[in-house]
């Protein structure tokens, strides 16, 4: 069973088009796939052509049910191109965040070559013909129990081929499936380029096997010299999954934080590897929303990964290195600020603004400086949009997921190799605990410290979601809530002295600004009288899980 180990980056047309036009003179069809083909091997001269001069049109059709199969990491498809079609069965396996391993299960011709011009895609059959009889009992039994399998997405492209020999020695495969799309779409959707190694046929090599280090290591290298030359930007998994899981058509909607089971993890390394791959769901789950729309609910989704992250490094902070100093942290800091802008920006619009006009007796005189607020909201919009489709994103995005590649190899920090998992996250739950109840009265210190304060319970709450498997059940109900409460409360606080510097930014006039400084007065004393009772009320939280 041929197996290989993947990264899988995304080029949208947009973004090629722009491209396109800096290295050439506009005579090209841009974004088209033959024009395409050859800037990528101008671009990338290592490419060495692995298929002729021949850009196969391919029509592809996965089937599925409910995405039972997808989501257990197997894809049926039938691919026709002009001369035959085939079905074919992968099982997917993550390696790592945005690194996977792929299995060829089966793969089978279901007609003789038609005398289709070359220019031309037959439409795929279906499966009634098919046998599956041949194929491994496990994608047979997996099969069985997903039932009858119905199209789950169809998908059109030009499929072209290369070899990346490095000189290291490593080769890579290179697959260009350009102008991906419903077959039926109006413009062209992406390009999306494969790489690829395959991976020795040895029994360490077995599906579920160690994979060698040479080769996530090469892949990553490789994929670092296509960002410089070319407008990409990694993915956790391909197109084709990404469309099956979310049906074609389907509206795009922001990815919340899932929860974190870290029941089977037993070291520092098992569970920082599994919070990393559950905030790669959460991050990647809103880029393209933020990256094509930035709505609100996508950019406050986004930034509450990348704080979910930072808190994460916080509580497992023996394993930043000096990667994680020079190429990560920093970039993140950088795409924080924006994003805590932008997010900053759509609650000053949406929801003080409104509260303000509210409570005034004239709302209507609130309506100029709502919109002159939205101009400025959709600035940050924009900046971070600027931010989402730059190199230093996509840089930054391919770095951490190779310091998550690279934790799995790692040697571990001496404190993580003599203490369990549960006594860490009784350490690392209690300092921030005692730093909460013992804060002075709130009523008693400035707007900063108190938002200083419900930086320490947003923190603390993230680390409980992240610990939630091996805590106490009143510490997930009673204290995780008390402690969103205290958020929430000081959240408000903070929103009204946030809001005093944003009304001064638009002139208002005197009377917005004088009726605005009494609101907000109001709105932070009592947040701070409420955050002193929530803090009155707050248990300490207990980890009851691991061997600690």
């Amino acid at each position: 069973m041929a197996r290989f180990i993947e990264i899988v980056l995304d080029i949208a047309v947009p973004a090629v088009r722009d491209w396109a036009g800096q290295k050439k003179d506009g005579s090209r069809r841009r974004g088209k796939a033959p024009a395409f083909v050859q800037l990528l091997g101008e671009a990338l001269p290592q490419l060495e052509r692995a298929d002729g001069d021949s850009v196969a049109r391919i029509e592809s059709v996965c089937f599925d049910n409910g995405s039972a199969l997808v989501r257990a990491g197997w894809r049926v498809a039938i691919e026709a191109s002009a001369d035959a079609q085939r079905t074919t069965v992968w099982h997917f396996e993550p390696f790592s965040p945005g690194v996977m391993i792929r299995s060829a299960v089966f793969d089978v011709a279901i007609d003789a070559p038609g005398d289709a011009s070359a220019d031309a895609t037959r439409r795929p059959a279906g499966l009634a013909a098919v046998s599956f009889d041949d194929a491994p009992a496990a994608f047979r039994e997996a099969l069985a129990m997903a039932g009858e399998l119905q199209p789950a997405a169809t998908l059109a492209f030009a499929r072209t081929r290369w070899m990346w020999p490095r000189q290291d020695g490593v080769v890579i495969d290179v697959t260009l499936d350009a102008d991906m799309g419903p077959p039926d779409r109006a413009e062209p959707c992406l390009h999306e380029l494969r790489l690829s190694i395959a991976l020795p046929d040895e029994p360490g090599n077995a599906p579920g096997g160690a994979v060698p280090a040479a080769a996530w290591q090469a892949l990553f290298a490789t994929a670092r010299d296509a960002l410089t030359a070319l407008p990409a930007f990694v993915q956790l998994t391909d197109y084709a999954d990404r469309t099956c899981r979310n049906r074609v058509g389907a509206a795009l909607t922001a990815v919340r934080a899932g929860g974190v089971d870290l029941s089977g993890a037993r070291t520092q390394r098992e569970a920082l590897a599994i919070i990393g791959r559950n905030v790669a769901e959460h991050w990647f789950g809103n880029e393209t929303g933020v990256r094509d729309a930035a709505d609100t609910e996508f950019v406050h989704q986004m930034r509450v990964a990348q704080r979910r992250l930072r808190t994460a490094m916080r509580l497992f902070k023996g394993w930043a290195d000096e990667a994680w100093a020079d190429r990560i942290e920093p970039d993140l800091k950088w795409l924080g600020k924006l994003l805590g802008n932008a997010r900053d920006r759509d609650v000053f619009v949406d929801s003080t603004l409104p509260a303000l006009a509210n409570a005034d007796t004239g709302a209507a005189r609130w309506a100029a400086t709502r919109e002159a607020a939205d101009v400025q909201r959709l600035a940050a919009r924009a900046k971070v949009q600027e931010a989402m489709a730059s190199r230093r994103y996509a840089n930054l995005a391919l770095a951490w997921l190779e310091w998550q590649t690279a934790l799995l190899s790692r040697e571990a920090p001496p404190n993580a190799a003599r203490q369990s998992l549960a006594k860490h996250a009784k350490k690392r739950i209690r300092k921030p605990y005692r730093r909460l109840v013992e804060t002075p009265k709130l009523t008693t210190i400035d707007e900063k410290a108190r938002h200083s304060v419900r930086i320490e319970a947003k923190r603390l709450r993230y680390a409980l979601e992240f610990f939630e498997s091996i805590v106490s059940r009143k510490t997930r109900v009673e204290v995780a809530k008390t402690l969103s409460r205290i958020q929430s409360v000081l959240g408000d606080g903070n929103d009204a002295a946030v809001a005093l510097g944003y009304l001064d930014e638009l002139n208002v006039d005197a009377y917005q600004q004088g009726f605005a400084r009494g609101w907000c007065e109001a709105v932070k004393r009592y947040t701070a009288r409420e955050g002193e009772r929530l803090l009155r009320d707050l248990d300490a939280p207990k980890i009851v899980g691991g061997d600690g």
